[in-house]
């Protein structure tokens, strides 16, 4: 055996032995090479200091809501027609002004009988335009102008059959609409249907919105949030900076110059925020900018 590897060196000749020397020495240093690419990255990530925005959590009351839109109604609104054929006699009223209950707001002269028939108004409220002047034709059934009462505002609500559960008149109500800027309108649901329509699974609610200083006008559109449960005193994050990952939910928390990788549950999310039921204490500092690059441990330096 050892007499046929002599022979078998003996016939290679000194090019391939140069070859073959030249790849061991590829091969070795590949490897080596390697070893200490991973051993540098291994100091890299200990001693790396990585730059993070952190804040303390957030100690508030958390909402779960329900967002929908409504177009808002007069509480009260009636169609002025004409009762009678004949001619308008006399108009009793000032166009867009309040008027009271009983007001006088038509007479006409009427051709099916004889004498003036009058219109007096049903209630309180703000008169529209008359659609006739006063010597225009009517007949019976024409409409003549229109009267509403705005001091409260009907706000129409078809809520899906989910939120049954949740629907009391102690429910709380914010509407705002783009049109108003910065103005927040306040409510209780002041009637929720006893019944869920069958056709469109919802159930029909309404609050009555109150507008003393008649910003609110009929078809306005409004964002209504139903504040269907409120917790004091919750533990909040902003939602940039939640990680999930496979179904789980963590954060970075401050811990002196490193980061630390927390499992935590989460709640109901509130505007930007998030609750958390476990994982954080109301003392704690979170990472919630630049966290993509880090690890658990890693070295941090926090920026305003």
């Amino acid at each position: 055996m050892i007499t046929i590897i002599k022979d078998f060196i003996k016939n290679i000749s000194p090019l391939n032995i140069l070859v073959f020397l030249f790849i061991i020495g590829l091969v070795y240093g590949a490897i080596n090479l390697g070893m200490k690419y991973q051993s540098y990255m291994k100091f890299l990530n200990k001693t790396q200091i990585i730059a993070v925005k952190a804040r303390p959590v957030i100690i508030d009351t958390a909402e779960n809501k329900f967002r929908t839109l409504s177009t808002i109604k007069s509480f009260q609104s009636f169609d002025i027609t004409s009762k009678v054929n004949g001619i308008i006699h006399k108009i009793h009223f000032i166009e867009g002004t309040r008027i009271s209950k009983d007001q006088k707001l038509y007479s006409i002269l009427s051709s099916d009988k004889v004498g003036m028939a009058e219109i007096y108004a049903p209630f309180s409220g703000l008169i529209g335009l008359s659609k006739k002047s006063e010597g225009d034709a009517v007949i019976k059934g024409t409409f003549l102008s229109s009267l509403d009462n705005n001091n409260k505002m009907k706000l129409e609500l078809d809520l899906p059959e989910r939120l049954a559960p949740f629907l009391t008149k102690d429910i709380k109500i914010r509407a705002i609409s783009d049109n108003l800027s910065n103005r927040k309108f306040t409510a209780k649901l002041d009637f929720i249907d006893t019944r869920i329509d069958k056709s469109t699974r919802t159930i029909a609610a309404y609050s009555l919105l109150d507008n003393e200083s008649n910003l609110l006008r009929p078809g306005l559109l409004m964002k209504v949030d139903l504040i269907l449960e409120s917790i004091n005193n919750a533990i909040l994050i902003p939602e940039e900076a939640l990680l999930s990952i496979d179904g789980k939910h963590y954060v970075y928390v401050v811990n002196n110059d490193k980061a630390v990788m927390k499992n935590i549950t989460i709640g109901v999310r509130s505007d930007a925020l998030i609750q958390v039921t476990s994982g954080l204490n109301v003392k704690d500092n979170i990472v919630y900018m630049g966290q993509e690059k880090l690890k658990d441990q890693s070295l941090i330096n926090i920026v305003d």
